[in-house]
């Protein structure tokens, strides 16, 4: 019986001998011309050879909504510095991180940018300052530091908003007392150990456990099993020293469900505080500026 061959069997006659080419490094077609300058390669902005009949800065108000002398600010501010980059393209003046740096590089500029930012008085005010004025002001410094780099978003957002959210809404007077001042300066970094690696973020499942010692009076935090492990959580990695831990209260053999417990992971130097493990997410398909990591108690 012969066979005829379909579709499918061409296809497949067609990809052997790609891969074959491939292999022997023998291209089936004429190699394409060198590459040409391009006008497409050299940026200008729009506004040099396009014409518009409306205002761009009412446009950009329209945009933004509020606080865009705010916006401004600190645009300018990191336009002083290189740590972010600046570069000048038609005339105009750019900034923009190098995501062709290695992940060690990019973890390393996000931390030198926090602290640049720290020491011009960027954070000033937002663990300890309310209001609705003050909190728009922050939501567009924030939105400033997204349109710039999302690494360094990320990397602030788990610092101030999980981590001192955490301590602010879940918080007493003596929590805030102890904590907030210490994560306004950065003092202390903070990270977010909610999701595991069996169950996500589905905060009901989650299997870290903490037990009440009622003989000493401590809480006992333990990661039972390898899926109960805190997974992805930002900032675990290498920066961070402290963490807001989320595991099922277990007091005297009755599930209390779940509570966030404030645990130290480092000390002042760096090292990984005893009876904690952790370990690097490693390289990511985008945002390497931010130190995923895994927690073991």
């Amino acid at each position: 019986m012969i066979l005829s061959q379909g579709p499918s069997t061409d296809r497949a006659s067609r990809r052997a001998r790609v891969l074959t080419n491939h292999i022997l490094c023998s291209p089936s077609q004429p190699a394409s011309p060198a590459m040409q300058p391009s006008p497409c390669l050299s940026y200008s902005p729009p506004e040099l050879h396009e014409q518009f009949d409306f205002d761009v800065k009412e446009m950009r108000r329209l945009l933004d909504d509020h606080n865009v002398e705010d916006r401004d600010w600190l645009f300018g501010l990191m336009m002083q510095s290189k740590l972010f980059g600046r570069r000048e393209r038609g005339g105009r003046l750019f900034v923009g991180p190098d995501y062709n740096q290695s992940m060690e590089q990019q973890r390393e500029m996000t931390m030198k940018r926090i602290a640049y930012l720290r020491e011009r008085g960027v954070f000033d005010g937002w663990m300890t300052r309310k209001g609705v004025e003050f909190d728009l002001k922050k939501f567009a410094f924030f939105e400033v530091f997204a349109i710039y780099d999302h690494s360094l978003s990320v990397k602030l957002g788990v610092h101030y908003f999980l981590w001192g959210g955490a301590i602010q809404f879940f918080g007493t007077k003596r929590h805030h007392d102890k904590w907030l001042t210490d994560t306004e300066n950065l003092a202390i970094k903070g990270c977010f150990a909610m999701t595991e690696l069996g169950h996500g973020s589905n905060v009901r499942g989650i299997e870290t456990v903490t037990t009440y010692d009622s003989n000493t009076g401590e809480f006992i935090i333990n990661t039972p099993c390898e899926s109960a492990q805190k997974y992805w959580i930002g900032g675990a990695a290498m920066h961070a020293t402290h963490t807001i831990v989320f595991s099922q209260l277990n007091i005297n053999g009755t599930n209390q469900g779940v509570h966030a417990f404030i645990a130290q992971i480092r000390d002042a130097d760096g090292n990984i505080c005893p009876n904690i493990r952790i370990a690097d997410c490693g390289h990511k398909i985008g945002l390497n500026g931010v130190d995923n990591g895994r927690i073991w108690y």
